[in-house]
């Protein structure tokens, strides 16, 4: 038997009624598509703020206390976010992801709490090798479908009030909550 991988990451999950949404979005894009598809299951939708590895077995309790620290270190209020385009990832001939995708204003608040959080996992001292340089904000819709041309769609816009430090149990299909920070208006938005 293989040994389980953990993706380990924090991230913002989607509430129950824009996940509804994004299903109808989902079966609208295969409605007259026959060929490849595995679509997110609308419970684990997602937008990944900071991955922060991939383990064997179990995620190292050293690992797991730097991740925790670090998120109990923002306080931060709620705020509105906005994703209002459906476009592939990757090379426009191969199968590959459908995702959601914002912009500008829509995105940025998702931008500056994830510089926050960089910071705080900076300040607990998690190594600054770890981190991923660059974000683009997207929820996966699909994770093998043949490209679809980028596309305006309704607006999806949410108001963001947690983040969370997940274990997702690669290839089963289960998100495991390790920790969950609820934004609360305790001092002056980042975000005005």
């Amino acid at each position: 038997m293989d040994p389980q991988r953990h993706d380990f990451y924090l991230m913002l999950h989607l509430p129950p009624a824009v996940a509804q949404v994004v299903g109808r979005l989902q079966r609208q894009l295969n409605t007259s598509y026959h060929g490849p598809s595995k679509p997110m299951a609308l419970d684990r939708l997602h937008a990944t703020l900071v991955p922060l590895g991939s383990y064997q077995h179990r995620i190292p309790p050293e690992v797991l206390r730097l991740a925790r620290s670090a998120g109990a270190l923002l306080e931060e209020a709620p705020f509105p976010v906005c994703f209002d385009t459906l476009q592939s990832r990757g090379p426009q001939r191969e199968v590959g992801t459908v995702e959601l995708a914002g912009h500008g204003a829509g995105v940025r608040p998702l931008v500056l709490l994830r510089r926050q959080l960089v910071a705080a996992l900076l300040k607990v001292g998690w190594p600054a090798e770890w981190i991923r340089p660059g974000f683009t904000p997207h929820i996966t819709v699909d994770y093998q479908h043949k490209p679809v041309s980028a596309r305006r769609i309704e607006p999806l816009v949410w108001e963001v009030v947690e983040f969370l430090l997940v274990d997702s149990h690669y290839g089963k299909g289960y998100h495991e909550v390790l920790g969950r920070w609820p934004l609360r208006n305790r001092q002056p938005s980042l975000f005005d």
